[in-house]
């Protein structure tokens, strides 16, 4: 047991050295007398520390692995059941989702928050059921039938997207990147397994995958507090064309190439994407408390380094280690993107059918980039473009395109996006929470240490703390006391005064 050093008379050493413990003999005999047996119990103890935090996660948020198994399993029938011209099905997904996502946008106004049509969801719910039951047949359905059960499932799938960012989007940072990478590799993983199944199995698998996803809505959205779920409004907004030109070139070139290079590798492109998600998620809960996770992620040079990654890959030649390099860049892009954006509708109350929408609308680049390759190898284009120009050209397109996002805007994840003129209460917390940033910075606090203070400046409880956090009380009672220590205060209405009022709501 740790001893603590006896009360003093001067009242301010009172209050330092009461927090201060100390080591005893016994106290050394119990902790190990050598350094190596000392190390190995801090080695222990993390680990403990980590297990019980994993344990706290709250699994229900994990349900887009459901939604991103049912879209994987829809695209693989999607390529099967149109035999030879296989991007036939995959660009009527696409485009299918492309239709909705740019509903979504148009009017998300009328529609945010999502959840709140239950008619909606139960109908998207439905037709991803509809669309499990057909492609239990497999190659056996007619085209134009195959045809109606993408449409289906495609259109489904993409109205649950749109629900789980609006979920994911209530989080905040660590919680969204270990919540998403998370229902990336679990999806993944699940998608590789029912891929195999067909007939009545596959119906069973594909049918229960939105019927869960589901169940796991309801559950996740009852453990949020009606004053943190999405908003209903917020202020104006411009046009992303910035996330349009940078996206759209790396989509493009991602099609083309994938096209020009056809090659049964779906494997190796799970395989990747699977890592590229393992990464990000093993990455953020074992390191979270050494590095500020939630600067990174809000900085463009990791997503521009990704997309670069897979768009120069993909020009490589085909083979199944080439796919493997492919899907980890390019998932990790996708990624990055997604998590940035549910951190921008969280940090500052945009409704995320906006931006997600806008970036999964890129997906009509990628089609694009089908389309041309498949011209340029029907002799459609012969006379107009020769091939080795034109990849000269998208390699120059890609580069200016990267430094056009390192080095035109300071504030990338504001003008990046699109958000323009904010309401006054995103405003004041946007300023409150530089406020908090900076004075993290002055004070010297870890990376969880402040997160724990700005969440303490912005008056929440112990309890909501802790659940947002996924930490346990013992543990945020530690960071609290290291963070009155640093800021040399003694209570939260000290540190509410040296902070300042925080913002409404």
């Amino acid at each position: 047991m740790l001893s603590v050093i006896p009360r003093v008379c001067s009242t301010h050493r009172e209050r330092i050295c009461a927090t201060i413990p100390i080591m005893t003999p016994r106290n050394k005999q119990q902790e190990g007398g050598s350094g190596n047996q000392r190390e190995c119990g801090g080695f222990q103890l993390f680990r403990q520390r980590r297990i019980k935090e994993l344990g706290r996660l709250f699994m229900p948020f994990f349900g887009f692995a459901f939604v991103r198994a049912f879209n994987g399993a829809t695209l693989a029938f999607s390529a099967e059941a149109f035999g030879v011209d296989i991007w036939f099905g995959q660009d009527i997904l696409s485009a299918t989702m492309i239709a909705l996502f740019f509903l979504g946008v148009v009017f998300a106004r009328k529609l945010a928050p999502l959840w709140s049509h239950r008619l909606l969801v139960g109908v998207a719910t439905m037709a991803m059921v509809v669309s499990a039951l057909g492609q239990g047949w497999g190659s056996a359905v007619p085209s134009n039938v195959a045809a109606l059960f993408v449409v289906l499932g495609a259109a489904g799938g993409a109205v649950s997207i749109l629900l789980w960012a609006e979920l994911e989007s209530c989080l905040n940072t660590l919680r969204i990147v270990l919540y998403v990478s998370g229902a990336f590799l679990f999806g993944d993983a699940l998608g590789w397994v029912l891929q195999d199944l067909e007939g009545f199995r596959r119906v069973l698998g594909v049918g229960a995958l939105p019927l869960l996803s589901l169940g796991c809505l309801v559950a996740s959205y009852r453990s949020i507090p009606n004053d943190e779920r999405p908003p209903s409004d917020w202020g104006t907004l411009r046009f992303p064309w910035r996330l349009v030109l940078v996206l759209g070139v790396y989509e493009f070139v991602l099609g083309f190439n994938e096209a020009m290079a056809p090659a049964d590798e779906g494997a190796a492109f799970l395989l990747g994407a699977s890592t590229a998600a393992a990464l990000v998620f093993l990455t953020t809960f074992l390191l979270s408390h050494r590095f500020d996770f939630a600067q990174m992620f809000r900085t463009p040079f990791l997503f521009v380094a990704c997309g670069l990654l897979a768009t120069f890959l993909s020009m490589g030649s085909p083979g199944a280690f080439s796919v493997f390099l492919v899907a980890l860049g390019y998932s990790l892009m996708f990624l990055l993107i997604t998590i940035l954006l549910c951190d921008l509708s969280h940090r500052y109350g945009i409704s995320v059918l906006v931006l997600c929408g806008v970036e999964e609308l890129m997906a009509i680049f990628m089609i694009a980039g089908h389309r041309c390759a498949l011209a340029l190898e029907d002799g459609a284009l012969v006379g107009f473009v020769d091939e080795s120009a034109l990849r000269v050209a998208l390699v120059v397109v890609v580069l200016l395109a990267s430094a056009c996002t390192l080095f035109g805007e300071r504030r990338w994840g504001l003008t990046f996006f699109g958000v323009g003129g904010l309401s006054a209460e995103a405003d004041e917390r946007d300023r409150f929470l530089a406020r908090c940033a900076s004075m993290a910075d002055a004070y010297r606090l870890s990376p969880r240490e402040s997160e724990v203070f700005q969440l303490l400046a912005l008056g929440k409880s112990p309890a909501s703390i802790e659940h947002e956090l996924c930490i346990a009380n013992g543990t945020l009672k530690s960071h609290t006391r290291r963070i009155y220590q640093k800021l040399n205060v003694h209570s939260r209405d000290e540190l509410r005064r040296l902070v300042g009022e925080p913002p409404r709501g």
